[in-house]
Formats: C-alpha cells, structure tokens, sequence
C-alpha cells in the first residue's frame, strides 16, 4: 500500500514537473515569435510613417536603441546592483512613455515629439527583447534549438498578413506586441534575474574567472556586427518608399531548417547553421554580379534565408552563452544586440546608399556587391578559421560560487612554498595569499588600495605561473587536492 503511494507521489511530481516544463517551453516560443514579428513591425510599419514625418526618425530612434543596450551593458558589468529595483517598471514604462508620444508626435506632425516617442519606444523593445532571452536560459540547448528556429520560421510568415491590415492596424499591434511579449515571459525572467542581479559585479568576478567572462571584443559579438550588416543591407536593398520588400521564397529554407530541428534529436549546430548563412549571404550577393541584370528578388530571397538563419544562430548563441554563466547572462544579451544593433544600422544605410544607383547604375550595384562578399570571404579567411561558436560555448566555465574546505594546518607554509617555487614577486606572493584565503578582486582593490587594471594584471600573472585557470583551482591547489603542475 505504501509502495503505491510512494509510486503515485513520484507520478504527480513528474507530471508537475513536466506540465511546468511543457509552460516554459509554449511561453519562450510565444515571446520569441512575439519578439521577431516587432522587429518587422518596426521595419515595415513604424519607420516608414515615421519618414512622413522626419526621415531622421528612423534614425534617431535605431541609434537609441543601440545606445541603451550599450549602457545597460556597461551597468551589468561592473554595477548591476543598480539594476535591482524597478527593472521591469522602467521597461514598461518606457513602452507606454514611447507609444503615446510617437501617436503624437504622427498625429501632430511634429518632428521633436515623434523622435522622442520612437527613441523611447525603441529602448523598451531592445530591452524586452533581452527579457525574452533572460527567459530562455531556463531551456535546455535542444528545445531551445527548437523553439528559436520554429518561432522564426512563423514570424517570417506571419509577415503574409501584415499588407493586408489596415496601416492603423499595424501600429496597433506595434504598440501591444512588447507589452504581451512581456506578459508571456516575465514570470519565467524574474527568478533569473534576482539571480543574476544578486551575484557579484562581472567585472569584478571576471579577474579571478576570466574563462568564465567573454570580453566584449570576443570574436562573437564581432561576427554579430558583421552579420547583422548584411540583415540591415537586406532590409533596404531595393526597398519601395523606403518600405521593405518581402522575399517570400525564403520561408522554404527556414521552414526546412525548422523542420529539421525539430525531428533532430541532437542540440543545434550552431557552427553548421554559420556556414549555411554565409552560403546563402555569399549566394545573394553574387546574384547582381553573376546576372548583370536587375535580380532583386532572387537576391532578397537568398540574402532573406542567409539573415533569417544568422538571427536563429544569433539568439540560440547568446541564450547558450548567458545559460552556460548565469551572473554575466545580462551582459552578453545586453551587449549581444548591442552589437546587432551597430551592424543593422551601418548595414542599413549601406542598402539606401546602394539603392540610389539602382535604377541608374545597376552596374554600381554589382559592384557593392562584389565588394561585400570580398569582404565577408577575407574576413572569414582571417578570423573564422580557428573560431567555432560551439567551442566558445563549450569552453566558457560556470561561475560557481568558491567552495574552500576547512585550512590545512600548514595553510601558511603551502602558500609560501608554492610562492617561492612559481617564482611569484612580492606583490604577486601578496595577492595570491588573499586569492588562497578566498577574498575576491574587489577586495583585493581596497585592500590593497590598487587600481582594478593592477588587480588584473596580477591575478592573470599568478594563474599562468601557478598553471591554474580559475579562483577554485588555486584553492584546491592550496588545499592539497590539486596536484602543483
């Protein structure tokens, strides 16, 4: 009888468990559609009624939106305590705040109004955007695979819809998607980032766990610029009135690729996914140079499934990266589409440069394109070669929280001997004796009453001498349960 019990107890807690599980997984792929389908709106929608009124909208507000995505970065590295409170009210604050002031400012036709309405709107999209992502890291690599590719594919066709809605219409749903992305995600984000905000500071953590902190010059978040200048170079080449054309052919590809994870059994590839975007990218862009001729659709539809599969590796990398090292997850997505930000928008005017010589020189045309993926082969050729987006992932070390046993007795004479045998200096010998103790970087600092770059520089000296690569492995080497190499 009580082994029944027992078994059914067990059976309601897998059920739960799952029925939890099967939530997460419905409301990550709602936002995420959620998500892709607003950056269109934008696109399609909001900046082209912004042109009636200023072309520099469009403009003003992309950069905004860039520029707090930068600041949040930068606040999430080295002082996220001043994040903890009123995260989520800024956010929908600034949605609200950005609504109402651009339906003024298009209502009153007024310049001033309207770019501050779309700056702020712009902001509390970017930033819920990195909400959704926040939400995600609760997946596991395979569903999340699933669910980024699958929720692409069905914001891409949903764009069908969107001609044949009123233009009032459109702005409506542009106005209310954030707020249900929002909605469906921020229950899931919240845990994560009392989490998250709770740890200390990144910058300071990353002198004593460099392998677990991607720096901002990491090769990841360069290939997100330059991607993403080939998503903004599409999103304006051969546009009409500066409105985006839609290459509908493209949803075959992403509607394969979708397909296939979700039959795969296996966590996405993310390098096999790169080399697919760059034939696609390659692909669209030799259209012009190979036919000579106006081509715009066969190239829009090529360059479309090249950017369209870069935004499913995009998103999959900067959750897997955030999941793999909780405390900087508010950076890397944060800085990530930062950096996405800065490719679209140089992409973008790249493409309305391009487009001025297209019913005029479309030899011109060729000729960019040609240059571009000269470009992208050199770039690839110079620094693709020895990186993988996967390995970045696998390699990147979770920041667990220092775990130093009861001090041997001879504790002292370790640290000595250890010191003298590495060959550590004074200051070094004295650094490493509080990095034995368990003391963090930031201590050390006032401790020492040195500058953040000398704490640096120090710790990253003791570890290659000491042969160790995090703050744990000096411990238990200390400790006696790691061997000196």
């Amino acid at each position: 009888m009580a082994h029944t019990i027992a078994s059914s107890d067990a059976a309601r807690t897998l059920r739960n468990i799952e029925g939890k599980q099967a939530k997460r997984i419905a409301s990550c792929f709602g936002a995420l559609v959620l998500v892709f389908t607003e950056y269109w709106l934008l696109n399609y929608c909001a900046f082209p009624l912004f042109d009636a009124v200023s072309p520099w909208t469009r403009e003003i507000s992309a950069a905004a939106g860039g520029l707090a995505l930068i600041v949040m970065a930068l606040v999430a590295r080295w002082k996220p305590g001043m994040l903890k409170k009123r995260l989520f009210s800024g956010i929908l604050a600034s949605l609200a705040a950005g609504a109402i002031l651009t339906l003024a400012g298009l209502y009153l036709n007024s310049f001033l109004t309207l770019a501050i309405g779309a700056s702020v709107a712009t902001i509390g999209i970017s930033l819920a955007a990195v909400i959704v992502g926040v939400a995600c890291m609760g997946l596991d690599l395979r569903v999340l695979g699933v669910c980024i590719a699958l929720a692409y594919f069905a914001s891409y066709a949903l764009r069908i819809a969107f001609p044949y809605l009123p233009i009032e219409a459109n702005l409506l749903l542009f106005a209310a998607v954030p707020f249900l992305t929002l909605a469906l995600c921020s229950s899931l984000a919240r845990p994560i980032l009392r989490q998250i905000l709770a740890a200390d500071s990144p910058a300071d953590a990353a002198v004593t766990s460099p392998a677990s902190y991607l720096p901002f010059v990491h090769q990841v978040f360069i290939t997100l610029i330059i991607f993403r200048f080939i998503y903004g170079y599409t999103l304006t080449f051969a546009e009409t009135d500066r409105v985006p054309i839609f290459p509908l052919l493209a949803l075959i590809p992403l509607g394969v690729y979708a397909l296939i994870r979700l039959v795969s059994k296996r966590p996405l590839d993310p390098d096999a996914l790169f080399r697919a975007s760059i034939l696609f990218s390659i692909a669209g862009f030799l259209v012009p140079s190979i036919a000579g001729t106006q081509n715009d659709l066969i190239a829009s539809n090529l360059l479309s499934s090249g950017t369209g599969l870069f935004e499913i590796l995009m998103y999959f990398v900067l959750v897997a990266l955030s999941a793999k090292n909780t405390p900087n997850a508010l950076v890397v997505l944060t800085w990530g589409n930062a950096m996405a930000s800065l490719g679209t928008i140089i992409g973008a005017n790249l493409g309305r440069l391009a487009n001025q010589y297209y019913h005029v020189d479309y030899g011109m045309i060729a000729t960019v394109s040609a240059c571009i993926v000269f470009g992208l082969v050199i770039y690839i050729l110079a620094t693709q070669r020895n990186f993988s987006f996967g390995d970045t992932i696998r390699k990147v070390e979770p920041a667990a929280p220092l775990a130093p046993s009861e001090r041997p007795a001879d504790f002292e004479q370790r640290c000595r001997m250890l010191s003298e045998t590495h060959g550590l200096t004074a200051r070094e010998d004295e650094i490493f004796g509080l990095l034995a103790q368990g003391r963090n970087a930031r201590f050390i600092q006032e401790k020492l009453v040195v500058s953040y770059n000398t704490v640096k520089t120090h710790v990253s000296h003791i570890y290659a001498k000491l042969g160790v690569h995090t703050h744990q492995e000096l411990i238990d080497l200390v400790e006696g349960k790691r061997e000196t190499p």
